[in-house]
């Protein structure tokens, strides 16, 4: 078992900087945070690539492979390939929900029992019966 706790970094898409309400293709940023089940730390700001054409998702995607996670208010299928592809799990929420909120809800997950897929990623044998965890589809 690891001295330090796993830390999950997170990309949030988001165009006012305080809300889950950007579309992968086309939020003005990313809102990066780092936590794990008792911290939780804004980390920056990156501007979403601009990159126009067909490569625009994969560079976006691109630019979030330092991340575990990603939230986003909408993302295509043909993108959510490419994030996939990068390592990097999405997850949808479509509400505008306030980010702390929502990384703070994922905190409580962590306390508790994570499902498989961030049990993985955290090192842990997942539990065998869980929901999951987005509140939405991923």
């Amino acid at each position: 078992m690891p001295d330090t706790p796993f830390r999950f970094k997170i990309a949030v898409a988001t165009n006012d900087g305080q809300t889950i309400d950007g579309h992968f293709g086309t939020c003005e940023s990313f809102a990066i945070y780092q936590f794990d089940a008792d911290s939780l730390e804004r980390l920056e700001s990156r501007p979403a690539a601009t990159v126009e054409g067909i490569e625009k998702n994969a560079a976006r995607a691109a630019q979030l492979d330092d991340c575990h996670l990603l939230y986003v208010a909408s993302i295509g299928g043909p993108a959510a390939a490419k994030v996939i592809k990068h390592g990097i799990h999405p997850l949808r929420d479509q509400n505008g929900s306030p980010i702390t909120a929502t990384l703070e809800r994922l905190q409580a997950v962590l306390k508790g029992s994570p499902p498989p897929w961030m049990a993985k990623l955290m090192g842990r044998e997942p539990a065998r019966s869980l929901k999951a965890v987005s509140g939405g589809d991923a």
